[in-house]
């Protein structure tokens, strides 16, 4: 039930340490459909410089529902196990919290071994002589003017530091002990405004939420989605639910396919639309014409977009995320074999074609959002098998053109990832992807003109790599060595195979630049093949 005139929103502030109270009592929780805690040691360090300049860290936004949500125990690097009838749950800090929980809190109140690997990433300082927060203590002599924040924030704590002081730092004591009093005094006084929501339902507080959060932000789509559909029943979080499938592409390297790309192939295949068409906060909206449930469908969308990164690995030579030109590739090649999910011989070749063809015309940066959205009805009509080809064209006499030859080898450019996606396929071509296949690139001459040129770098792939002999893994032997037909693969002939001399500049200059002609004139051959226009110059 969405009824806002049961929800009261409250600004309100309160002194830091009473804050970590309450975490600490229970009274402060973190829903399950928070995302993982990601901050890293600088983001914790700035965190406590800011707090000790007098800076702002922005307010928390707190929840107090009508109905009670799963939560997390950890808080930081600590286990809390308190339950208390009105709980608040974290909808924004959660990061600033947790780090503030996790240092601040003394751990021998935890029975927590000091050693832990956990317990360490929450060991933050603070160096009296430099007068900088820090998360590195001197191993060497554990100098007694860097102190543990915790230690800062305990009275009791710091009269036991400053003893100490006074027994290692008698020339300084006075002025590290006032320096330490003052930092206590900010911690003890540090006051952090927070937003509280009381009332109301999960879709009521995720819309206040991307209204009032602290920085400003647009609400992260995942969040939202994973607070929208969350199932208190079930435990379904949509987000970790993502996570653990793209863990599962591992194999194909493809473990870093971002959230939202698999958040935008959901949207199109449960909407049957293009995902910027979908409105994110309806699809969860019970009460919207667009809602979907969402732990009912991501299994089956999933199935096709494995099926989608499989193709791309197996047929199009990716073996690597990196090398994925454009990430709506992936989102309409999931659509293909979400709407014809056996495809025929000729309709995966038809499909291979229309992949070239869009990595090398640009196809993707070069139309509108409205134009866009013309290619994937066109694309929809291709995988029913009703278009030819796919591709969008305004007019009969649109004529596509790659971008010209660049200059370096890199995963930033998209001419670059066809360049060494053709390379691939030459290379790769009727033979079987070892599964994790990684890509070695070498140079050939180390000449700084030509560092990453195109043509001053050699592709081998790791199983390649691996089976060659040790003295065919120097690259001078394996080009002297290897049969003239793979170095055929490899953009080398034997006409100017002889000129491959890494001391003699003038011959490798020769080699390098009859090479570079040789990648463009087969590359001209495989593109004009396609129907696109080849430009080479730069």
């Amino acid at each position: 039930m969405n009824n806002k005139s049961n929800i009261s929103v409250t600004p309100n502030k309160k002194r830091l340490l009473g804050l970590l109270e309450d975490v600490a009592k229970g009274e402060i929780k973190i829903p399950v459909f928070q995302r993982d805690f990601v901050w890293n040691t600088k983001d914790m360090v700035d965190l406590f410089d800011s707090i000790f300049k007098g800076y702002p860290i922005g307010s928390l936004l707190l929840w107090q529902p009508e109905t009670k949500f799963k939560v997390k125990d950890e808080f930081g690097p600590y286990n809390i196990i308190e339950r208390k009838s009105n709980v608040n749950y974290v909808l924004d800090g959660f990061q600033r919290i947790s780090t503030l929980f996790g240092v601040l809190t003394n751990p021998n109140n935890y029975e927590k071994d000091e050693n832990s690997k956990e317990l360490r990433k929450y060991q933050i300082y603070y160096n009296l002589e430099n007068d900088e927060v820090t998360s590195l203590r001197s191993k060497k002599n554990k100098d007694s003017f860097v102190i543990s924040l915790y230690k800062i924030a305990d009275s009791f704590e710091l009269l036991d530091v400053l003893d100490e002081i006074k027994q290692k730092n008698k020339d300084k004591y006075v002025e590290y002990h006032n320096k330490a009093k003052l930092l206590n005094k900010i911690l003890l006084e540090y006051e952090i405004p927070y937003i509280e929501i009381k009332g109301g339902d999960i879709k009521s507080a995720v819309e206040i939420f991307s209204r009032v959060n602290s920085k400003g932000e647009d609400i992260n789509t995942s969040y939202m989605l994973s607070a929208l559909s969350y199932n208190p029943e079930t435990g379904f979080i949509l987000s970790d639910s993502i996570t653990e499938f793209t863990n599962s592409l591992a194999k194909y390297n493809f473990e870093n396919l971002k959230s939202d790309i698999v958040l935008n192939c959901i949207a199109s295949a449960a909407c049957n639309k293009i995902y910027f068409d979908v409105n994110i906060e309806e699809i969860a909206d019970e009460k919207s014409s667009s809602y979907i449930d969402l732990e009912k469908i991501v299994d089956k969308c999933y199935v096709h977009v494995k099926a989608a990164v499989d193709f791309l690995y197996n047929n199009m030579y990716i073996l690597d995320i990196r090398l994925l030109p454009y990430p709506m590739q992936l989102i309409f090649i999931s659509e293909f074999f979400r709407i014809n999910p056996n495809p025929t011989i000729q309709e995966i070749n038809k499909l291979e074609k229309w992949f070239w063809y869009t990595t090398y015309t640009n196809y993707f940066t070069m139309y509108s959002l409205s134009l866009q959205r013309q290619a994937y009805y066109t694309f929809v009509n291709f995988a029913k098998a009703s278009h030819i080809d796919g591709i969008y064209k305004i007019d009969d006499n649109s004529e596509f053109s790659t971008a010209s030859f660049p200059t370096k080898i890199n995963f930033g450019s998209v001419r670059s990832k066809a360049l060494m996606l053709f390379y691939l396929k030459n290379i790769m071509d009727s033979a079987e992807i070892q599964d994790k296949e990684n890509i070695i690139a070498l140079t050939l001459s180390s000449s700084a003109k030509v560092d990453k040129h195109p043509a001053n770098v050699i592709f081998r792939l790791s199983s390649d790599y691996e089976q060659n002999s040790s003295s065919n893994k120097i690259l001078s032997n394996y080009i002297k060595n290897i049969s003239q037909e793979i170095l055929h693969k490899h953009f080398i002939e034997e006409d100017f195979r002889e000129l491959f001399d890494l001391k003699d500049s003038v011959k490798m200059s020769q080699f390098i630049q009859l090479r570079e002609n040789e990648i463009k004139n087969r590359e001209r051959v495989f593109v004009e093949s396609l129907g696109i226009n080849y430009s080479e110059e730069e």
